[in-house]
């Protein structure tokens, strides 16, 4: 590519392992994030030679215009499962790609990839499914050449600071809390992705002009129950501690408080919704259409053995 790759949500979690993919491949990036992004994450992005802008997407500042000048591609990366209070799905998913549409028409960008999520759909329970339903709806009817990646849930951490907010949740219990307790037990179904996995796939659509205007569901190597995932993790961090179930509406009152009480629950009622169900791709388009072979799940889960302070005490 002759241009830079613009990428949004650059200090979260999949940007900064994207960010520092990129550059490993030879890419000039450009940082967009947002002005209350921690120091220490904008640090780290300049660390790999990444201009950053400092800008949200709906300001309209001339930082915006300068970000997405003469770039060739950008990566829309700005999402929440968990937003704080005060900030919506709909701000997030729906509203930031309007703005971000806009600035590539503007812009005369040639390639808009955009990151949603696995069970995205226009009759999802979720809110957070339905919002990233109908941000790609706005990509796909853009006029744009665009590139729609619905990962599963996605997990280990190779770089930076950041980590999966569902899993950063699971290890935080696991490690501090006597029990971890799942939505009815976790026995819904997930094919989680490797971060690498996710990055790599990332890299190759960036690159390839062949795989634009299309939606590609991206799973990792292994279908395994929600609690199956929760048993490795334990196994990976050497602790072991009972799992409980918390039925449906157990979990539904205690999302609510939680909703009610804290800055960002951590569960919502939206995530009592998603448990309900499975996320498991209908074909793996990692390996079926981009030639990528998901690596084990333990190969991502090892990630955390070097990334992560273990607890001390090993609980039997």
């Amino acid at each position: 590519m002759n241009g830079p790759i613009v990428v949004d949500g650059a200090t979260g979690y999949v940007g900064s392992h994207l960010v520092a993919n990129l550059a490993e491949n030879g890419f000039s990036v450009r940082c967009l994030v947002h002005k209350g992004a921690r120091e220490k994450d904008i640090q780290f992005l300049k660390s790999l030679n990444a201009e950053v802008y400092v800008s949200d997407l709906e300001n309209g500042s001339e930082v915006l215009n300068e970000a997405f000048a003469g770039a060739e591609a950008v990566v829309h990366l700005i999402g929440s499962i968990a937003p704080p209070k005060g900030q919506t799905m709909q701000n997030l998913h729906v509203n930031q790609t309007k703005q971000l549409i806009d600035l590539c028409r503007k812009n005369q960008i040639k390639k808009v990839v955009m990151v949603t999520a696995l069970g995205s759909s226009s009759a999802a329970a979720s809110n957070y499914h339905s919002t990233k339903w109908q941000a790609e709806e706005l990509l796909r009817t853009s006029g744009l050449n665009y590139i729609i990646m619905r990962p599963s849930l996605i997990f280990g951490r190779q770089v930076g600071n950041r980590d999966s907010k569902l899993v950063a949740r699971l290890i935080q219990a696991i490690e501090s809390k006597p029990v971890v307790p799942l939505i009815n037990g976790g026995v819904n179904l997930i094919q989680p992705i490797f971060i690498g996995d996710l990055v790599d796939a990332l890299t190759v659509v960036i690159e390839r002009d062949d795989l634009v205007n299309q939606t590609y569901e991206l799973g990792g190597a292994n279908v395994i129950s929600m609690k199956q995932f929760v048993d490795m993790l334990m196994d990976t961090l050497a602790v072991k501690k009972p799992v409980v179930s918390l039925p449906t509406p157990v979990a539904v009152v205690l999302a609510a408080c939680m909703e009610a009480t804290t800055e960002v629950p951590l569960i919502s009622r939206d995530q009592v919704r998603i448990a309900k169900n499975n996320n498991v791709c209908t074909t793996n388009d990692l390996s079926v259409k981009l030639g990528i072979e998901p690596r084990h799940i333990k190969v991502g889960l090892n990630t955390y053995k070097e990334k992560l302070s273990l607890v001390e005490e090993k609980t039997s």
